[in-house]
């Protein structure tokens, strides 16, 4: 059977196959179609059915929910009415600057009254918006210390939460969020109400009614765990206001769909089957939605399902195996004789039958050894470049390899003495206007051709990177007139290569050796050589033999001069900075350093440029090593001329931020310490106004803020608050409608007796005193 399927799939016989052995099995699995079919119809009948008892199911059970969360919701609401509609409340609401905290604890007294026996409601809460007053059955607060301490909310700021607030509300419902508080944390609903009632424009204040979800979660779980499935309860917006899972998306992809007041659908979520069903209150347009996965709605007839799909396959199963062997038994005669006749080459086309496809075959071989031969011929070039490659590299044993080898790939060497160049492209050429790929590939073509010409008696050009070849000559003998002759040749091709097109090599020359197997050291020679490009500068002609002698393995840059720098730089003095860098260039030039060495230097400095950014801060340290990457710049210089350019660019970038910072610092502390006294002014009636609270609304550490408080004012942070306080005490004090109390509060004091200690102290009289004296 593996043939037959091989000679179908790789043959590609005609849209409708002919072979025997296709012809025999399909008429036997045709039989297996009938029962496979009939059970799939009976199945998708009573899934159905199913489906249908299943939602109507769901569908009851959640109009009783429906039913049962009305009627919390309205006793919810029933009791915000109460208290909004209360005579002393609308009186504290209208009178809030002047209300007292006696008034206000008489209240709270009040409020115990309106306690519910309903287990849903967690706690009430009554908020004066223009005394920043927070009033409960148990306790008179501000809303920063109940928002962000007594009942945190955790996915709502202390703003965002006040922004709602501040907005006009009727009976309006917040969904269900996470509240810390110190007993623990709930999951609250919040009912909202504005104050005074029915007040759209001039809202005063707020009710909030916090209704607890745990006991209509568990609620809703009974019914959860009937079907397994997931309850969403959303408002007249079609936002979830709570659920019985943590998951969203779900609702999401149904919310479109809940378009009626009631009914039920399916629906594709991640990949699961699901069944929806929803119905909406009469009373507040809310939603509520039953998603149940459709697996466990078909949990019972999918038993039945399995059973009779194992049966069906088992009958499958068994209907291949017998359809096989009587097809393979007529057709193996056959299957040899194609085995045979084409093996593992199986050509491609249209084949009406076995013998049709061993014709084939036979033509087929015939063409391929054809075009292998043409191929061969085609990428003599890149084997004989690559062959090169690998020799230059050390990597061949020529004395293994048999010279019938070398001419099929057109190579041949007529002597034993071997050198090695290196042509570095400086600068490609520029023709047209095509990108730049294709420009070092046109360069790299001209170089290329223009080394055949010149070298073409014995010498080989190949490509090993984008700007850079590389020639292995192979010369007649080892002789002064050899040399000259080469040295010729490679003017010459600098000269036509500037002169005709524009480009700018440099070449490195290894020495003559004698051995083929000396070819990797001319190689590495060659390497060596093309290093000191760096020092040359470019389309320079460098020689191995003249640097080979080279000993410059120091370079002068001491301590002293390092430490000099880095205290110019860090005063911005770029004019000192630039005398010292080309000092020691100047000294370090007079060298005769090796490449190696050069960039030892280089490093070096920069090393020292990165000693500085110690001096800025974290953000401008990252910004700087961005925007210079100082490493990668110096490792990409190709002379000596640009590596001290780039160096002094980096030193003049970071004098130039010194400078700026030094300018900018007076300006910004000037205006730090007008923002601190501006938010004192502002806060100085708040009896938590302290120290610490300042160093955290503006992001700094507590001493550092004094000392630079006192330093730019010559007042304590202490001093000035009380500085204030008392000045506006003295304005108060005249006022005799105001007790001492009253106005200790107004100016942030817990009560009297501290106002009458600080007052004293400053003024030498007491605040009794002061208001007979003025």
């Amino acid at each position: 059977m593996l043939g037959c399927k091989r000679f179908i799939l790789k043959g590609k016989m005609n849209e409708t196959p002919k072979t025997v052995y296709v012809k025999l099995l399909i008429s036997y699995l045709v039989v297996l179609l009938l029962p496979v079919i009939i059970g799939l119809l009976l199945f998708d009948r009573v899934e159905s059915i199913m489906v249908k008892n299943a939602t109507e199911s769901n569908t009851t059970m959640l109009e009783q929910v429906r039913l049962v969360l009305d009627n919390r919701f309205e006793e919810a609401e029933q009791l915000s009415l109460q208290v909004s509609l209360d005579q002393r409340l609308n009186h504290l609401m209208t009178n809030q600057q002047t209300v007292s905290n006696y008034e206000y604890i008489n209240f709270i007294k009040e409020l115990k009254k309106y306690q519910t026996v309903s287990t849903d409601i967690d706690d009430y809460y009554i908020y004066f918006a223009e005394s920043d007053v927070l009033l409960s059955s148990t306790m008179k607060t501000n809303s920063s210390l109940f928002f962000n301490h007594i009942k945190n909310y955790e996915n709502s700021t202390y703003d965002e939460i006040m922004s709602k607030l501040s907005r006009f509300h009727m009976r309006d419902y917040f969904p269900s969020e996470k509240v810390n508080m110190l007993s623990g944390e709930k999951n609250i609903i919040t009912l909202v109400q504005s104050l005074p009632y029915g007040e759209v424009k001039e809202v005063k204040g707020v009710l909030m009614v916090h209704i607890d979800e745990k006991q209509i979660r568990e609620m809703l779980q009974q019914l959860e765990g009937l079907n397994q499935g997931v309850i969403y309860i959303a408002d007249e917006n079609k936002e979830i206001m709570m659920s019985t899972s943590d998951y969203e998306g779900a609702f999401e992809g149904i919310k479109p769909l809940l378009n009626k007041k009631e009914g039920s659908f399916e629906k594709e979520i991640g990949e699961q089957a699901m069944i929806a069903s929803y119905t909406t209150s009469e009373k507040n347009g809310w939603t509520y939605v039953s998603l149940v996965p459709r697996e466990i709605v078909l949990s019972g007839v999918n038993y039945v399902k399995s059973w009779a799909y194992g049966l069906l396959i088992l009958f499958i199963v068994i209907g291949i195996v017998v359809s096989y062997y009587l097809a393979m038994r007529n057709y193996r005669p056959i299957r040899e004789v194609v085995n045979t006749v084409i093996g593992h080459n199986r050509p491609k086309g249209n084949f009406s039958n076995e013998m049709d496809l061993i014709k084939e075959s036979i033509v087929s071989s015939i063409n391929k050894q054809s075009q292998l031969h043409r191929i061969v011929a085609q990428q003599e070039p890149v084997i004989r470049s690559n062959f090169i490659l690998r020799v230059i590299r050390g990597q061949v044993d020529i004395a293994a390899m048999p010279t019938k080898e070398l001419d099929v790939m057109g190579v041949s060497f007529h002597s034993d003495f071997f050198s090695v160049m290196i042509i570095q492209v400086d600068k490609y050429c520029q023709f047209t206007k095509e990108n730049m790929d294709t420009q070092w590939v046109l360069t790299r073509f001209i170089i290329s051709n223009l080394s055949e010409e010149l070298f073409a008696d014995n010498g080989y050009t190949i490509e090993i990177e984008r700007d850079k070849l590389i020639i292995l000559n192979n010369h007649p003998n080892d002789t002064v007139s050899e040399k000259t002759k080469q040295l010729n040749r490679v003017k010459e091709l600098n000269d036509i290569l500037m002169e005709r097109f524009g480009i700018k090599v440099s070449v490195a020359i290894s020495q003559i050796h004698q051995g083929l197997n000396k070819v990797s050291e001319c190689y590495g020679e060659a390497i060596m050589a093309l290093d000191y490009r760096v020092i040359k500068g470019p389309s320079s002609i460098i020689f191995y033999n003249d640097i080979k002698n080279n000993s410059g393995y120091d370079y002068h840059y001491p301590v002293e001069t390092e430490v000099q720098i880095l205290n110019f730089a860090r005063n911005g003095d770029r004019e000192n900075v630039e005398k010292l860098l080309n000092q020691v260039f100047i000294n370090n030039v007079q060298q005769e350093m090796t490449p190696e060495i050069s960039k030892c230097l280089s490093y070096d400095l920069v090393s020292t440029w990165v000693k500085l950014l110690s001096h800025l801060s974290i953000e401008d340290k990252k910004r700087f090593i961005d925007m210079h990457q100082p490493f990668k710049v110096i490792s990409e210089c190709n002379t000596v001329e640009e590596l001290q350019e780039k160096i002094k660019c980096l030193y003049h970038n970071f004098c130039h931020e010194i400078q700026e910072n030094q300018s900018n610092q007076s300006s910004q502390g000037e205006r730090l310490y007008k923002e601190i006294t501006i938010f004192i002014e502002e806060k100085y009636h708040d009896n938590m106004l302290s120290l610490g609270m300042i160093a955290d609304h503006f992001g700094m550490n507590s001493s550092y803020l004094s000392t630079f408080f006192k330093k730019q004012g010559g007042l304590t942070i202490t001093d000035f608050i009380t500085k204030v306080r008392i000045e506006e005490s003295k304005n108060l004090l005249p006022n005799r409608k105001l007790t001492i109390s009253e106005i200790a509060t107004k100016v942030g004091y817990a009560n009297s007796v501290g106002l009458i200690r600080v007052f004293k102290k400053v003024e030498g009289v007491t605040p009794g005193q002061y208001r007979e004296i003025s």
